[in-house]
């Protein structure tokens, strides 16, 4: 069967957003005939690429900038034409905001991205795929959201089977100008997807509420692990707990200070206490900042930003792996399985609305470590302290850290399980079974 991938990030080392689907290709092209299609690992390198890869899958490396990214700077303002994508990640998209200004913006981006991705497609099937290969299926990988667009043209100039993925969904809630256009061209395009995926059982509820039309075609397969990223552990012998943690706090959405009002708990009720909270990623110094306010800066030690490579020896250096996350419906944070690499204890903080994420299942039915809540602040603030203490004290005395987690769900959740979902989901809308 001959596969066509769209996705953003492909072997991208420094973004964690490239696991999935680099891991699902290499996969899939043991039994088929698998082409990908991704942006170049270096953006301010935008010549386009077409070469095979050392796994022997042809890899297409093309700019996937619209025009009004070009544009959108300088007229309308911003760090970047994709402003969509920005105002959602930070909750400033409001309706209050929907003013001419703002409604202006939103046509010229969504009309930008429709023109892009007929000529994206024109450009992939002239270009990219060989003159003796018809296509079976293509699988695009969003959000971004303009990778559904560009599955939805592929499929009607290609005459193929798609398979529309989200990692993440373009909004949450339908509430202003911009969500009512996303929702719109969703709705048209998703009608003639063969098979939706998304990653988390909320993301299946956000979809069947009117956007999907049939939710029988919806899948849950969510993200996973891969042992071959698996590193060699070990900790460092002294006399602190070493924390760390790697990863983006996307502009805020995820925050720590129920984590050192714990750690500044910890100090009270035990002087001994001690401990270093290692972190590399995108926004740490918001984080140091956080740390300020809790009179717990001298005990971070910021990496800034590393690479992936990085990133995982720092995990595999430590006691207790954190991760901050926010509670967005339709998502689940990747980290949670590059954290269970490592087999160590994982601390989840999350925040966001009230309800239970699913992430917070995830740690607490695998009994990966303890999961708390922003929303619930003194009581598991005082939880978390009582763990970490627990914790110290069995480092101090040279007892392991308590893990036991369930190796049967671990299990399940290997990439390459993931990956037979995938096949079986391939299996079920081209040969009917």
């Amino acid at each position: 069967m001959n596969i066509l991938i769209v996705t953003p990030f492909y072997k991208h080392d420094r973004n964690i957003a490239s696991v999935r689907w680099t891991n699902i290709g290499i996969r899939l092209a043991k039994n088929h005939n698998v082409i990908v299609v991704t942006q170049p690992r270096d953006d301010m390198n935008m010549d386009t690429t077409i070469n095979r890869d050392e796994d022997g899958i042809l890899v297409a490396r093309i700019n996937q900038k619209t025009w009004y990214e070009k544009i959108a700077v300088k007229r309308f303002g911003g760090a970047t034409g994709d402003d969509w994508q920005t105002a959602a990640g930070t909750g400033e998209s409001k309706p209050a905001n929907d003013n001419f200004k703002r409604k202006l913006k939103n046509r010229l981006l969504y009309t930008s991205m429709k023109s892009k991705a007929k000529q994206y497609a024109g450009f992939i099937e002239k270009n990219v795929i060989p003159k003796d290969t018809a296509i079976d299926i293509v699988i695009s990988s969003a959000c971004p959201f303009i990778e559904m667009l560009f599955g939805y043209e592929l499929k009607k100039c290609l005459g193929c089977k798609w398979i529309s993925d989200f990692r993440d969904l373009p909004f949450q809630e339908d509430d202003c100008d911009r969500t009512h256009i996303e929702k719109r061209i969703m709705k048209k395009s998703l009608k003639e997807a063969d098979a939706v995926i998304t990653i988390a059982n909320k993301g299946k509820e956000k979809l069947a509420d009117g956007i999907v039309d049939n939710p029988d075609k919806i899948y849950v397969i969510r993200n996973g692990f891969s042992l071959s990223d698996a590193r060699e552990t070990t900790t460092i012998d002294d006399d602190k707990l070493h924390i760390v943690h790697t990863g983006s706090l996307y502009g805020g959405t995820r925050k720590a200070d129920l984590f050192f009002s714990a750690t500044a708990k910890a100090k009270i009720q035990n002087p001994d206490f001690k401990y270093v909270l290692e972190c590399a990623g995108g926004n740490n110094e918001s984080l140091v900042e956080t740390a300020k306010r809790y009179g717990e800066a001298d005990n971070v030690d910021n990496r800034g930003f590393v690479s992936r490579e990085e990133a995982l020896d720092m995990q595999s250096k430590a006691d207790i792996l954190l991760a901050l996350i926010s509670k967005t419906p339709g998502s689940f944070s990747a980290k949670i399985f590059e954290y269970i690499l490592n087999k160590k204890p994982i601390v989840c903080v999350s925040c966001g609305s009230d309800s239970v994420g699913e992430e917070t299942l995830f740690i607490n039915t695998v009994n990966l470590g303890i999961a708390v809540d922003e929303s619930n602040n003194e009581k598991d603030s005082q939880l978390l302290c009582d763990y970490l203490l627990h914790q110290f004290c069995n480092k101090r005395n040279g007892i392991p850290l308590d893990y036991n987690p369930d190796h049967e769900m671990i299990d399940k959740n290997n990439i390459d399980v993931i990956c037979d979902q995938i096949q079986q989901v391939i299996m079920k809308i081209y040969f009917g079974r």
